[in-house]
């Protein structure tokens, strides 16, 4: 059984080394044929592209981290200011005790009258 799976992932290794180096050749005689210009042009756009993706993500996890700090320290901030700005023996500016004790209050339309001029 192991000799079995061992000869299966040899040639599927072999394999694909094959089609790796047939489309490397391929790869190889499309560079020949390229002036060399525009080879130079291809090398430097790869190499910023090399340069600036890693350098965009690392600014946005950095950015991201510094919002996430703020937003905290914000956090912190405002609930210390609640905490000081009462004492043990205030009540909260708000209760659900004077919700229920707050009574519906009819509002009617008035007619409004226009003046004949």
């Amino acid at each position: 059984m192991k000799n079995s799976t061992k000869q299966y992932l040899y040639s599927v290794l072999r394999q694909a080394l094959q089609e790796l180096r047939v489309f490397g050749t391929k790869a190889a005689q499309v560079l020949m044929r390229t002036p060399l210009p525009r080879l130079l042009m291809l090398c430097i756009g790869i190499a910023l592209l090399i340069t600036i993706v890693p350098l965009v993500l690392t600014l946005f996890v950095i950015f991201m981290l510094v919002k996430l700090l703020l937003a905290l320290v914000v956090i912190n901030v405002r609930s210390q200011k609640a905490k000081s700005g009462r004492t043990a023996g205030d009540k909260p500016q708000w209760s659900y005790k004077e919700s229920e004790e707050a009574q519906l209050i009819r509002v009617e339309r008035i007619p409004y009258r226009h003046d004949d001029k």
